[in-house]
């Protein structure tokens, strides 16, 4: 195996093709097909249960569909190919997922040195995206347990980048925030995404947030899409009532 520094990858596209999946009765993800285009960013949206993260599970092998074919830049995502396409991935969950006996630094490290990086390739990969994510390079050393949780889910953008995947998926990575260090991440992350070129997909709740980093809005419903375009036209065009009271319910600040 030899070692590998990011030179940049080439973001890849990638779909669902008549998806299905189960759980006993229930389908969580009901007949899906939909296309991601290289280089693009989108966030699914919709309520808890709508099938959202269900979607990156089942693009990153960690279930499969019951029928129906998911698909990583033209190949279907086989048992023989999954450990591959894991690794072409950029993982973020809401609480971070970082291992609590290891540093920081450690966490960036591990996949990195199973690709037998070198020392000096892996910190300065590491103070790159440090500075990305505009975290003090000080706070490497820290464990999860002491950091905050703004900067821990900046540590664990930083490892989903680490090996410069072409896909990026965030599921719920905002959640867990408190209101001030949530706003401060949107910006930054809208700023990140731009600057990486990667193909991108948000898993959110908050219409407002999916609105405001991506471009388009995927809404789902009973592991169904809904309706797939701008905010603009959910709003001025919207498929059905649910739609409307979707946006509706997004509650804003009252009027002093």
């Amino acid at each position: 195996m030899t070692s590998r520094v990011p030179s940049g990858a080439t973001p890849v596209g990638f779909a669902f093709a008549r998806v299905t999946r189960r759980y006993g009765a229930t389908p969580a993800v009901d007949d899906i097909t939909l296309e991601f285009g290289a280089a693009s960013v989108s966030a699914l949206v919709g309520s808890s249960g709508s099938g959202k993260s269900t979607l990156l599970r089942l693009l990153l092998g960690l279930e499969w569909p019951d029928q129906g074919r998911v698909l990583f830049g033209g190949s279907a995502v086989t048992a023989d190919n999954v450990a591959r396409i894991r690794r072409a991935c950029g993982y973020v969950i809401q609480t971070g997922g970082l291992f609590p006996h290891l540093s920081a630094a450690a966490n960036l490290a591990l996949l990195p040195r199973h690709l037998r990086w070198t020392r000096a390739q892996i910190d300065a990969r590491m103070h790159e995206l440090a500075a990305l994510v505009n975290l003090d390079a000080p706070m490497l050393a820290r464990y999860p347990d002491e950091l905050s949780g703004g900067q821990r889910q900046r540590v664990a953008l930083m490892r989903a980048l680490m090996t410069d995947p072409p896909v990026l998926l965030l599921d719920e990575p905002l959640a867990a925030l408190d209101p001030i260090i949530r706003h401060q991440l949107q910006d930054e992350l809208l700023k990140i995404f731009a600057a990486i070129g990667k193909t991108v997909i948000v898993v959110t709740h908050d219409l407002a947030e999916a609105a405001f980093l991506a471009p388009r809005l995927i809404l789902m419903r009973s592991g169904r899409i809904v309706q797939d375009g701008s905010l603009q036209q959910l709003r001025e065009q919207p498929a059905d009532d649910f739609v409307s009271r979707f946006i509706a319910a997004q509650r804003v600040l009252p009027s002093a």
